[in-house]
């Protein structure tokens, strides 16, 4: 089972497609969970080639159209046909639903006995380019609690050696959980030290919980894009009022990648680590569903800050002034709140 995103039609996109139909020709029973909404940014990024969203109606022309304005990268509105995309969603052994999901989460399930989860969508850039994570839970009883929580049949609990975090309309709707406030509370009891690495920031409740780490003595490792590919302005001027309103202390490290930052990790005191698809975006907190792995291993954690410690070496100090353009800011702020509206999650009953 796949839940994706964005699936790109180049070499990585390709060889995925070709090993599941392989498995499918030898009789592997194949579920992909395809989100519509993701075909946006696969006709914009990379080889600007969807491997399933060939068709763009005139409803999804204008929506691509007004990226491509604003970003003002060049996106394609002709898209190539996939022999193999096509074999895939037509065999037997393949069930493909491909709609507005609102499903941001990235996730594989092999058997029921192992789960393959991070940040990382099936393409080029996200394998070769993107500073990112994906993570392997073996064992059929990490199966099992995926799907307990996706249900709404288990509620998130901390003090497990692993769980998961999660924003899914209907298990979050039955046990009325909110991701946000959980991954929250876990950075606000954080006391020595948090080092993270997230792609897209500007949720100012988050912006202001690690505003208070600051205060309270944490130290503080922010590394993100210094040029990300959306939301480039919203990130930079996420950093700067960090450091302006914590008043330019030293314990907190905002680095600037000069790759595409993609992953979306935590790491709290070198004891728990929360990473998977959900951003510092109001988009992930109150929008989208999203995935994350949530583990106090300790060697596991510290394996992930080692990891985003020597990505940070590559890049350099977030200092004043950054460079945001306040009209950008704008429009993307006020896309964010479209967005989040159209994909609000519901209300518990």
């Amino acid at each position: 089972m796949i839940r994706a995103f964005e699936w790109r039609d180049d070499d990585t996109g390709r060889s995925v497609a070709g090993a599941l139909l392989a498995a499918a020709e030898r009789g592997v029973e194949i579920t992909i969970l395809k989100d519509r909404l993701g075909g946006f940014y696969e006709h914009l990024a990379g080889t600007k080639q969807s491997f399933f969203h060939k068709r763009i109606d005139l409803h999804a022309r204008w929506q691509l159209w007004g990226l491509m304005m604003f970003y003002r990268r060049w996106g394609s509105l002709r898209q190539h046909p996939s022999p193999l995309a096509e074999a895939l969603a037509a065999h037997p052994n393949v069930r493909l639903t491909v709609a507005k999901r609102f499903d941001h989460a990235k996730l594989f399930v092999f058997d029921d006995e192992a789960i393959i989860t991070g940040g990382m969508g099936i393409g080029d850039d996200y394998r070769d380019v993107n500073v990112d994570f994906m993570v392997e839970i073996a064992g059929a009883a990490a199966v099992d609690r995926l799907a307990e929580r996706y249900a709404g049949r288990a509620r998130f609990d901390a003090h497990r050696r692993f769980d998961f975090l999660l924003h899914a309309f209907a298990g979050c709707a039955r046990t009325g959980e909110v991701l946000a406030r959980q991954r929250l509370a876990l950075i606000a009891g954080a006391r020595q030290r948090l080092t993270i690495a997230m792609a897209y920031l500007g949720d100012g409740t988050a912006t202001q919980v690690l505003c208070d780490a600051v205060r309270r003595g944490v130290a503080v490792t922010l590394l993100t894009s210094a040029r990300s590919d959306v939301g480039a302005d919203l990130n930079l001027f996420t950093c700067a009022r960090i450091l302006r309103r914590t008043g330019h202390p030293p314990n907190p490290r905002l680095i600037l990648h000069p790759r595409m930052v993609h992953a979306k990790a935590v790491v709290g005191d070198g004891r728990w680590v929360d990473l998977g698809s959900t951003n510092f975006t109001r988009l992930s907190h109150d929008g989208y569903e999203e995935l994350n792995l949530f583990s106090r291993d300790a060697a596991f954690a510290q394996e992930v800050e080692r990891a985003i410690e020597r990505e940070a070496a590559q890049g350099a100090p977030a200092r004043a002034p950054l460079g945001y353009r306040l009209w950008r800011l704008g429009w993307e702020q006020l896309i964010t709140r479209v967005q989040t509206a159209r994909s609000k999650l519901p209300a518990p009953r």
